[in-house]
């Protein structure tokens, strides 16, 4: 393979450690990856304004792609880059027609102002999120503040159930996908971390052969396979190991340092 000149990776479970945080020897390797002019790029499901507090403190510079690709932001002015929000019509109508099809089924909405969950969401998920608390997620729906995410839960269903159960409901209208296995994540139509990875081969006029791209979770599949190389961490979901080309040592043992020093190591 061609030397790579870019490399997308996910940041929980992945660039980050189980602390939540970027080791000594992820740092460094970051810091070699710059010297050597090899690019990182943080492509995460976090919204912009948990994610981008978090590549600054860890001097990732550059492009950073947020809410499943829904928003790419320059990390250091914070400038968007490219936003792909819902149709707040649309948006209504969908939540409208799962929650009438799914009884039970209990949805949260991200937008560029914040996080909006029904009541029950921080119930079954009890991640500690900082959010406003709503009676329906349609009443979070405005056409001021886009929404580039939708999430939703059952207390009945697995996530995986649920993300068959909404795939076939939404058919090629969203996009379906998970980060976790506690809830289910939702993007307008063609927006996901493959295709945002293929704007910024553009944006960055890379080679898609000398790209690569490593996650953990089924959210991270696609972005797998725009890249020239797709690899997983060990600790990744079993479809995203079975999908990669190349499964590297766990986000606790620097599997991302491990990429960039296969890329960066002098010959």
């Amino acid at each position: 393979m061609n030397q790579v000149q870019l490399i997308c990776t996910d940041l929980d479970g992945t660039l980050l450690d189980s602390r939540g945080e970027l080791s000594p020897g992820s740092i460094e390797a970051v810091e070699t990856a710059r010297g050597a002019g090899l690019a990182v790029v943080c492509v995460t499901g976090r919204p912009v304004r948990d994610a981008l507090p978090l590549t600054r403190r860890y001097g990732l510079t550059g492009p950073l792609v947020c809410s499943n690709g829904a928003v790419v932001v320059d990390a250091e002015t914070g400038a968007v880059l490219l936003h792909q929000g819902f149709d707040p019509v649309e948006c209504v109508s969908v939540v409208t027609e799962l929650q009438g099809a799914i009884p039970g089924l209990v949805m949260g909405v991200e937008s560029n102002g914040g996080l909006y969950l029904e009541k029950e969401f921080a119930d079954l998920v009890p991640y500690g999120w900082l959010h406003e608390p709503v009676r329906s997620a349609r009443t979070a729906i405005r056409a001021d503040d886009p929404v580039v995410k939708l999430v939703a839960v059952h207390a009945g269903l697995t996530a995986e159930a649920l993300q068959r159960t909404m795939a076939e409901l939404a058919g090629d209208r969203l996009e379906v996908t998970r980060s976790t296995g506690r809830f289910v994540e939702l993007s307008a139509r063609g927006v996901d971390k493959g295709q945002a990875m293929q704007w910024l081969v553009g944006h960055l006029a890379v080679p898609v052969a000398r790209t690569a791209a490593v996650g953990d979770m089924p959210n991270d599949l696609p972005m797998l396979r725009a890249a020239g190389l797709g690899a997983a961490v060990a600790n990744a979901h079993p479809l995203v190991r079975e999908a990669a080309q190349l499964v590297l040592p766990s986000n606790d043992d620097d599997g991302v340092a491990a990429l960039i020093h296969r890329f960066t190591a002098v010959s």
